[in-house]
């Protein structure tokens, strides 16, 4: 069966959504689920479920697990050539293999970025020179099979939640201790599995990112009318190699069933890749967060916004003292993004 390059799409929501207009920065390829995919895209992945069952499955594991790449901006290869860069090391599921890491500034507290899926580090430059600005110093990473890192346990190609995960937690133990932890879209539902797995921030920041990664799977299967015993094959087969349940990749779970630091979650209502639903549910389960709702930014353009910068900074800047607050937050609004 020929498999098509959809790349992973991030909402929770089984119903089809409207079409609309979406500029890619990143020239991340757009994901079908947007408009529906078309029919006789459907009737393959119909026909391929009666037909060959066990190939299906296998199809959309590679489907699901292949992350789409991203072209760098001039303003993501000025930040990272501007950059300290080093290795950071992921172990477990056969060889050692390294995350590339990258550093801003010299002095005050740490304060680590995550990309989303089929992101880089580059694409935070506006952010990082906010935070600089704000007197943090700054670390960002390319996870792996993402930017220049190495390839993940399963190829080049394929990567997973978990192993961004990882790949967040060995950067976060090289460069640590970590203030907080800002994630783009997928960086921000690794972020809650690191803290899920023992990451010792002060504060979290989810910008865009997803609530469940099961319930996102199964839209795109309803989407291209995959029955859903294929789908439970997909998730049996990929559970094996992930050594945990897909129920591990629930982000509110993560904030009723375990200690959870205070958390900034930001939405956009124009979100077209990830619903405004999944972050007021991440907000609404984690103890001690605050969603804070935009308007007009979609879901990349979010992170170019000062206002949306001046939230964060206020919010990191808040786990330190509310003495320090007043300062930064004018520091932020007084330097012009570049």
């Amino acid at each position: 069966m020929e498999v098509f390059a959809v790349p992973q799409v991030l909402f929770s929501s089984s119903t089809p959504r409207a079409a609309g207009s979406h500029h890619v920065t990143q020239a991340e390829p757009i994901s079908i689920v947007r408009a529906g995919p078309p029919v006789w895209l459907r009737l393959r992945w119909q026909a391929a479920s009666l037909l060959h069952p066990a190939g299906t499955a296998r199809a959309l594991e590679r489907l699901w697990f292949t992350p789409p790449r991203a072209r760098s901006s001039p303003d993501a290869l000025r930040l990272l050539d501007a950059a300290r860069s080093e290795w950071a090391l992921v172990t477990g599921q056969g060889a050692s293999r390294r995350v590339r890491v990258y550093r801003w500034g010299t002095e005050g507290p740490v304060v680590l970025l995550a990309h989303g899926w089929g992101g880089h580090a580059g694409q935070w430059h506006a952010l990082v020179h906010a935070l600089l600005g704000a007197g943090m110093r700054v670390v960002a990473f390319d996870a792996l099979s993402h930017g220049a890192s190495d390839a993940g346990a399963r190829g080049p190609n394929q990567t997973s939640l978990l192993e961004m995960a990882r790949s967040l937690l060995a950067v976060a133990w090289q460069v640590g201790p970590v203030h907080a932890v800002v994630g783009h879209s997928l960086g921000g539902a690794a972020a809650a599995q690191a803290i899920r797995e023992g990451l010792p921030v002060r504060g979290a920041v989810m910008i865009g990112s997803p609530a469940d990664m099961g319930e996102s799977c199964a839209a795109l299967a309803w989407q291209l009318g995959i029955a859903p015993g294929i789908l439970a094959r997909m998730r049996q087969q990929s559970e094996q190699w992930l050594g945990t349940s897909w129920a591990t990749f629930n982000v509110p779970d993560v904030g009723r069933t375990r200690p959870v630091p205070p958390a900034l979650v930001i939405h956009d209502r124009d979100d077209k890749e990830v619903r405004w639903e999944d972050g007021a549910a991440i907000a609404g389960a984690w103890p001690a967060a605050r969603l804070v709702t935009t308007t007009g930014l979609g879901h990349r353009r979010i992170l170019q916004d000062k206002a949306v910068a001046g939230e964060v900074i206020s919010f990191v800047a808040g786990l330190a003292g509310e003495n320090a607050v007043r300062s930064l937050a004018r520091a932020v609004a007084a330097r012009p993004l570049s």
